[in-house]
Formats: structure tokens, C-alpha cells, sequence
């Protein structure tokens, strides 16, 4: 990765450069190989501007975190079945696919056996992206499309599983035959275990 050019730009301009800069070394290196220095020498900022903005590696890992949170509810797109389209497309477009496999990966790996980072990674990605997914089911069950029967944690899971398989497999380099449309294989099948049969595509009936 190419080094930012050192100088003294704005403090907004520092912040970002930081911010990227300790993404970057997050998904790269990993929690316990990444250093203050190699974070300061990637933004191409003194180590000074670093420690001005937080005190250890562990707050640089808390503002990654926050950087890669998504919060807010998610567009409305008239239905489950587009929600969830929308959602898994984005989830599984390639390239970005792999770049999102490597950060959820190194993520799982890092957080195991240290309590303080898995504290800052249910804070700001975990609880605040579950939320997210909530909301859509939340706005189809009141729409009345999702199974009466079919807890919205449950559903959840079952959106949230697949994507995990399909990030495990392609970071492993394993092959699975998906077929050509697996945005939408997935949503049929996620579909017809939490969605009611008057709401499923045609291709499900």
C-alpha cells in the first residue's frame, strides 16, 4: 500500500488520513500485529498527531469500528422481497464481497479471548447493523408479509447466515455451486422460511 505523502494538512484532512489509514491496518494486519507507528506511517503523520487523536491501539480499534458502523433505518424498497434484495446484492457485488469477508473475518479472529474489543465490536458494528436488519423485518411484519409464527431474531438469523457461509467460502477460496444469481437464490430461500406464500416471488409459489 502506497504511503501518503507526509506534510501538515488541516486537522479535518489529519483525521481522515488516520481514520483510513487505521482501517486499512485493521483488515491487513489484525488487531495484534497493527502498531501505533505503523498507523502514523501509513497517514503519513507524526506519531504525535496520532497519540493527540487517541491514546492506544485499542481506541484507534474502537474508531474503526465506529468508521465501518452503519446506522439509520434502511431505505424502504415497498417490500420484503426487495429489501432483502437490496441488502444481499449489496452484501455479495464483487470485488466488494472479498473486501467485506476479509474485515468480517479478521474481525471474528481478533475479537476471540479479548473482552474490551468485543465490547467496542458489539457496540458499534454488531448491535447497530442487527438493529438495521431488525427494522426491515420489523416494516414487513407490520406490512404483513413475514410469518406470524417466525420470531424476528430468528429471521435475522437466517438473513445474516447465508451471507456468513458465502464470506467464509469465498475468503477460503472453497467453490460452492451458487448458480449465476445468488442474490437472488438467496432471497427465495431466506423467503420461504419467514415469508408468508401470499408475499413470495412467482418463481416460490
Amino acid at each position: 500500500m502506497k504511503k501518503r505523502a507526509r506534510g501538515r494538512p488541516a486537522s479535518k484532512l489529519v483525521d481522515r488520513a488516520l481514520a483510513e489509514a487505521a482501517v486499512e491496518e485493521f483488515v491487513e494486519r489484525g488487531y495484534h500485529a497493527m502498531s501505533m507507528e505503523s498507523i502514523a506511517d501509513r497517514a503519513g503523520v507524526s506519531k504525535v498527531s496520532l497519540y493527540r487523536r487517541w491514546s492506544s491501539k485499542l481506541a484507534v480499534t474502537e474508531e474503526v469500528f465506529r468508521t465501518l458502523s452503519e446506522t439509520g433505518v434502511p431505505q424502504d424498497h415497498g417490500s420484503l422481497e426487495a429489501d432483502l434484495r437490496f441488502l444481499v446484492r449489496r452484501s455479495v457485488a464483487l470485488p466488494g464481497a472479498k473486501a467485506a469477508a476479509n474485515l468480517v473475518l479478521r474481525t471474528m479472529g481478533e475479537i476471540c479471548g479479548n473482552p474490551d474489543l468485543l465490547a467496542a465490536y458489539r457496540k458499534h458494528l454488531l448491535a447497530p447493523r442487527m438493529e438495521q436488519l431488525r427494522a426491515v423485518l420489523e416494516r414487513a411484519r407490520a406490512r404483513g408479509e413475514l410469518r406470524s409464527e417466525a420470531p424476528i431474531d430468528v429471521a435475522c438469523a437466517l438473513v445474516a447466515g447465508p451471507l456468513f457461509l458465502y464470506y467464509l467460502t469465498l475468503l477460503a477460496g472453497y467453490e460452492l455451486d451458487l448458480g449465476g444469481n445468488l442474490a437472488g437464490q438467496f432471497v427465495c430461500l431466506i423467503l420461504e422460511g419467514i415469508g408468508k406464500r401470499t408475499t413470495r416471488s412467482p418463481a416460490l409459489r
